[in-house]
């Protein structure tokens, strides 16, 4: 009786175990970026947290310590299945994302929270019905603090001074840009930079300034100029695989929408105006820094009108109000507190 008790013993511990692991969710988040990037600390890991807690720990999300694909693989590894959740940058696979570029407009705000929470908004309001986004949940969409250009061996002042300059581009606004200054493009993701610069292969890059801080740029950054609102942005998503959403209960899935979306926006948006604040300091501290306003401001607005134009043109074909969207997302940012 006594072996028997303790057989009965033993099996309920397994039974009690087994059923706390059917209950539990693990999923596996791809890191692209260094694992120290305030992305991960102030975005990722914080976020993380709030599912586990909003879910009483059934969901549980656990970080890659390699990527498993290169940053314009993103969508397509959530999508497939090999990750379960993905972090990219919608500028890097330029055209599949029309809807995006809206966030990479030049002079969209100096904000990324502010900015990050209208481009969610406007997401829903004007963009969702167009389903760019078929074969994922989305999560979330952001953006970063306002992108300038930053350059290292050449001499630049103005944007003019861009011809024959060889830069880094970030998306098709940036590309568009330089193409104008008749400046020569490399494309490449921003973890990529460092490299290039120490290689020679790049005079310099569209970067935002806390993307000087974080990727250790600071000794390129000889020359910087910059402009209200930004020279471009980059809008960003947080996507999961859909049969791995669609394994959680619905009470969880309701859970982590709460906390995503436009939390999301909000917490990832302020982080990078947190390490914005931070990277003006070394920017200005290592680097000419020169501000386009004035007349000059003026005059580089209205040449720059065109990418405006032409977004308009492409989310028109695609069902999408483009000119009622941009002073949507706008007025949003303007009025956000």
């Amino acid at each position: 009786m006594k072996k028997l008790a303790l057989i009965l013993v033993a099996f309920s511990i397994v039974a009690t175990f087994a059923v706390r692991a059917s209950a539990e969710t693990l999923l596996r988040f791809n890191v692209w970026v260094p694992s120290l990037h305030f992305v991960v600390v102030k975005g990722y890991k914080p976020w993380a947290a709030k599912v586990e807690k909003a879910t009483a720990g059934r969901v549980k999300i656990q970080f890659t310590t390699k990527s498993l694909g290169a940053p314009p693989r993103q969508f397509d590894l959530a999508k497939s299945g090999v990750a379960d959740i993905t972090w990219g940058v919608q500028g890097y696979t330029a055209g599949r994302f029309v809807s995006a570029e809206i966030g990479e407009l030049p002079f969209n705000g100096d904000q990324a929270e502010a900015l990050s929470v209208a481009l969610w908004r406007t997401h829903n309001k004007y963009f969702a019905a167009a389903d760019e986004y078929k074969g994922v949940k989305i999560l979330g969409l952001h953006t970063h603090s306002p992108g300038q250009v930053m350059v290292n061996s050449r001499k630049v002042e103005a944007l003019a001074d861009l011809k024959g300059v060889k830069i880094r581009v970030v998306n098709p606004a940036t590309s568009q840009i330089l193409k104008l200054f008749h400046g020569v493009p490399v494309r490449a993701p921003a973890p990529k930079t460092y490299e290039l610069f120490s290689k020679g292969i790049i005079d310099g890059s569209f970067m935002t300034a806390d993307g000087v801080l974080a990727f250790k740029l600071g000794k390129f950054a000889k020359y910087y100029v910059e402009a209200p609102g930004g020279l471009y942005n980059t809008s960003f998503f947080v996507a999961m695989n859909p049969g791995k959403w669609n394994g959680i209960s619905a009470s969880d899935r309701k859970a982590i929408e709460a906390v995503s979306g436009e939390a999301l926006a909000k917490q990832f948006g302020a982080a990078w105006d947190d390490s914005d604040r931070r990277g003006q300091k070394l920017v200005r501290g290592s680097a000419k820094v020169t501000s386009i306003k004035g007349a000059g401001l003026a005059a580089l607005k209205t040449k720059l009108a065109f990418l405006e134009k032409d977004w308009f043109k492409k989310v028109k074909a695609i069902g999408i109000d483009g000119p009622a969207a941009l002073k949507y997302m706008r007025a949003q940012a303007a009025a956000y507190k």
